[in-house]
């Protein structure tokens, strides 16, 4: 992905100015560190790979009407964090004119029906006004940072120590 001793540390702005409208208008990217993923398909320690923190571009699932976002991930959902702010954080372009060119969400992972949180958390970010495809839908491109908070670190390593080893089992 990088060279060995860069790190990828991009802005909110930079996400969403360079990383995710340069995937939408198909420009080349500088680098490879934001992957394609569905990352609806399953849980986030999954998509992680044993990282601390992951950027992903991916297509919002919406329901039949198109109005509502579809979060489930494999046994669990993701949510809207309504304690920060409840509503979308500006990403603002700061070129001088202070244009708004994004919005960012906060989500936390949440696992099965009795919605226990886990400690994984995502950063949503997305344009404000998407382009429409040729069908003149509007299938919108997102670029998400998920990563694990010290919880979901801590969570991880007692599930490892609660495993039975190998040696139990046979």
């Amino acid at each position: 992905m990088l060279p060995p001793g860069f790190t990828f540390q991009p802005s909110d702005q930079e996400l969403v100015a360079h990383y995710l409208c340069g995937r939408i208008h198909h420009m080349p990217l500088s680098c490879n560190a934001v992957e394609e993923a569905d990352v609806y398909s399953q849980e986030p320690e999954a998509l992680l790979h044993g990282r601390e923190r992951a950027y992903f571009f991916t297509t919002l699932r919406t329901s039949g009407s198109g109005l509502r976002v579809q979060r489930q991930a494999g046994n669990g959902t993701w949510m809207l964090n309504t304690s920060k702010t409840g509503t979308p954080v500006n990403v603002v372009c700061a070129n001088g004119d202070e244009v708004t060119v994004g919005y960012k969400r906060n989500l936390s992972f949440y696992l099965g029906k009795v919605k226990k949180c886990t400690g994984f958390v995502m950063d949503e970010y997305l344009l404000c006004a998407p382009p429409c495809d040729n069908n003149g839908t509007k299938d919108q491109k997102v670029l998400f940072v998920i990563r694990q908070s010290p919880q979901a670190i801590n969570n991880a390593a007692k599930r490892k120590r609660e495993a039975p080893s190998l040696s139990e089992i046979s």
